[in-house]
């Protein structure tokens, strides 16, 4: 049972991303463009590339690899 709620709510997010992908693309708008690269990238401010992550990272990866995939998904949708 468990699985079919995953797979559901799996659905749900891509056809969300899917969608805002499409109208980022459609909007054509080089600040919300802008906005989108620079969120892509997880700014977490450290120098040591060894360093352990603080507690919530995880979140913050996340976020930044979702707007990363409508971004890219945008781009392929761009009108030109």
């Amino acid at each position: 049972m468990r699985d079919v709620e995953d797979e559901t709510l799996e659905g749900r997010l891509i056809a969300q991303r899917k969608v805002i992908a499409r109208l980022v693309a459609l909007a054509g708008d080089e600040a919300l463009r802008a906005w989108l690269e620079e969120r892509s990238v997880m700014q977490d401010q450290q120098e040591d590339p060894g360093a352990v992550p603080s507690p919530g990272v995880g979140i913050e990866v996340a976020i930044a690899e979702e707007i990363r995939h409508i971004r890219d998904e945008a781009e392929r949708h761009r009108p030109g």
